[in-house]
């Protein structure tokens, strides 16, 4: 048995789920989550299911440590625990402390998000919670997943982690899904997809929005809602101007393999992505995706020879290639970059290293 944990619903279902379908011949595969807004999805897609009675919205629910604490209780010596995030992986150790380790572990860092963002209450974040890290992680992980070398680097050094890591580029995409743009849009269709978050660019989204106000040769869209149990996440009073906003169409929640190619150009001013998947999908979806530069970004970049990469996230320079977008459109080879995408990121590219990982482990 292998049981994937996260402290959110939405990561097992949004970006494991078609994983999961992929190898359920060979293993048998429990969530261990909240169940709450993709309850049915994941109920369906999972061989079993695991209530893990969390609040996301507290920095650390010491009652959802508890209920954490008798499911590993309740894990067999021969099973696989996978665990998906860096804060699922902290709230594990923290309850390792009171619950003995006797299974493997594995724990797929998929981007250092709030921890690492430089903030005065990450910092703070990070000293206190360092020691305990320090002190178990390497008692309680058997193997680390990292999805960029950068935040190898910087994850090692901070915890001292001495067991077996691996570079695993991407969560899989399921390819044969995703619909292919065929047809440009006048006005040219601007989207950002994603949590509304700080860490994830949406004020500078935004300010965007307003440079080009007034021309109606483009259109604005977000697709996506804000985490509220984040602390990174924009406020009520934020989210109700975006939809009131009348220079901004918002659509909530997208289904990304169906719609994304109906749109012209995905921007996406992130300031910290393990492996972006969105970035992935916009390719792949046939559209014009001007990213920040970042180390889950410039891989992708570089080997899909896709996408057009934004130094500092400067919001004028995101603006001068908005206004270039058909010459930059013109230079975009998405048949070799949807070739790249099945060969190393898709659904199937990434179970088979999944696969390898968890028969080591057996």
């Amino acid at each position: 048995m292998i049981y994937f944990l996260a402290h959110w619903d939405w990561i097992l279902e949004r970006s494991r789920a078609d994983i999961v379908t992929n190898i359920k011949d060979e293993f048998q595969i429990t969530s261990i989550c909240p169940l709450e807004e993709n309850n049915e999805k994941i109920q369906k897609t999972y061989s079993d299911s695991i209530n893990w009675n969390i609040s996301r919205e507290k920095t650390l629910d010491l009652l959802g440590l508890i209920n954490l604490t008798k499911i590993l209780k309740n894990i067999n010596s021969n099973d696989i625990l996978h665990i998906f995030t860096l804060k699922s992986l902290f709230l594990y150790i923290l309850a390792t402390l009171f619950a003995q380790k006797q299974y493997k572990v594995v724990a797929s860092i998929t981007g250092l998000g709030f921890l690492f963002a430089g903030t005065k209450l990450a910092n703070f974040l990070k000293i206190i919670i360092k020691p305990v890290i320090k002190l178990r992680i390497n008692k309680v992980v058997d193997v680390l997943i990292f999805q960029n070398k950068s935040n190898m680097e910087q994850f090692l050094t901070y915890s001292n982690f001495q067991n077996k890591t691996t570079l695993l580029e991407g969560s899989g995409l399921n390819t044969k899904k995703i619909k292919i743009k065929h047809e440009l849009n006048n006005p040219v269709k601007i989207i950002f997809v994603g949590r509304l978050l700080v860490e994830k660019g949406i004020r500078e989204y935004l300010k965007l929005v307003e440079i080009f106000s007034g021309k109606e040769k483009v259109k604005f869209f977000i697709a996506g809602k804000p985490d509220f149990g984040n602390k990174s996440s924009i406020s009520e009073k934020k989210f109700l101007e975006i939809k009131n906003n009348p220079n901004i169409n918002y659509l909530g929640e997208l289904d990304v393999y169906s719609e994304l190619y109906k749109y012209d150009i995905l921007i996406q001013p992130s300031y910290h992505e393990g492996f972006s998947r969105i970035f992935l999908e916009g390719i792949y979806s046939g559209l014009l995706c001007i990213v920040n530069d970042l180390p889950g970004t410039i891989s992708i970049a570089e080997k899909t020879k896709s996408g057009i990469l934004i130094s500092n996230n400067n919001v004028t320079d995101f603006a001068t290639e908005i206004e270039n977008y058909n010459s930059n459109y013109l230079n975009q080879n998405f048949e070799y970059s949807r070739n790249i995408i099945n060969k190393l990121y898709s659904v199937d590219a990434i179970s088979e290293k999944l696969k390898e990982i968890y028969y080591e482990l057996s």
